[in-house]
């Protein structure tokens, strides 16, 4: 791309993010990994034991006692390693860099003067950044010391460097709209597991209150109410961890608001007196958008020391 003329190559997200991004990222799959491993085995292991119990052979009880030794170790390491604090936290700091480096990319900086020069708005950029890492500084998804990566990226400096034509085109493309495509995939997606789990938890305890009836007349020798309920338990626990309802909720909510500012930011004139006041203005409204969401997963986050 070159300074000040039209793109040279395409002007992606992921070149554009600093590594800070893709640390912060990175620790949030892999606790989100960890924790819904941990999670699905614990879950699986406590209904599969349930299941034996209700057998009656003493093997089977063996069996089971095994299942729930298993989950219990489990559950054990889910206490101690607080996989979602690392998956929550990890995603709200992944969140506030990209953030961060997108206000500066495009110049939406905080102040009453948006387009600044190149040293003050890197000052402004550090030292938010700076901000960030305080307020991160008790977790290990980002460094305490970033001296050793890179937090402004030539991608960054090379889009702020291009008229205001030019960064709107890019921050509607690789921003505005693809954030918003994810959100509304993402609600789907949200929607379609939340109603899956509704159905489950209304049809388990349906099922097992006819097996309770038959079992209080004598007519069912088998004991399947102990398996039933740990099912129906353990549809709820994932219901739970997912959190899909709420999330469905805040990702619409998201996408609604990014609709609305692209249309304002769309229909700017690059050209006209205060464009770039404006622009600044409209291009922090989306990012507040995005933060908005964002804040979910700060308000998630778990204490990660067990003595608190």
């Amino acid at each position: 791309m070159a300074g000040g003329g039209e793109p040279t190559d395409p002007v992606s997200e992921q070149r554009l993010l600093p590594e800070l991004f893709r640390l912060a990222d990175g620790a949030s799959l892999l606790g989100q990994r960890r924790a819904v491993s941990l999670v699905r085995w614990e879950l699986a292991l406590l209904t599969g034991a349930a299941a034996l119990a209700a057998l009656g052979p003493a093997a089977c009880s063996w069996a089971a006692a095994a299942g729930y030794l298993a989950a219990a170790v489990l559950a054990a390491l889910l206490t101690r390693q607080q996989p979602q604090g690392l998956w929550y936290e990890g995603r709200a700091a992944a969140e506030s860099v990209k953030t961060l480096a997108w206000k500066y990319a495009v110049r939406a900086d905080q102040g009453r003067r948006p387009p600044t020069g190149p040293p003050d708005a890197e000052r402004l950029y550090h030292r938010q950044l700076a901000d960030l890492l305080r307020a991160f500084r008790d977790s290990p998804v980002l460094p305490a010391d970033p001296g050793q990566h890179t937090v402004v990226t030539e991608a960054m400096r090379e889009l702020r460097a291009q008229p205001l034509a030019v960064r709107r085109e890019v921050y509607l493309r690789e921003r505005v709209e693809a954030q918003r495509a994810w959100y509304r995939d993402k609600a789907a997606h949200c929607d379609r597991a939340g109603r899956l789990t509704d159905w489950l938890g209304v049809l388990l305890p349906g099922l097992a209150l006819p097996g309770a009836v038959l079992r209080a007349l004598g007519l069912l020798g088998l004991e399947p109410l102990g398996a039933l309920s740990a099912l129906a338990a353990s549809v709820i626990a994932w219901s739970q961890l997912r959190q899909y309802r709420p999330l469905a909720a805040a990702y619409r909510l998201a996408a609604e608001e990014l609709a609305l500012v692209r249309e304002q930011l769309a229909g700017l004139d690059p050209a006209a007196k205060g464009s770039e006041e404006l622009w600044a203005r409209l291009a922090r409204d989306a990012e507040d958008a995005v933060s908005r969401e964002h804040t979910t997963w700060q308000a998630r986050r778990e204490v990660r020391d067990p003595g608190d």
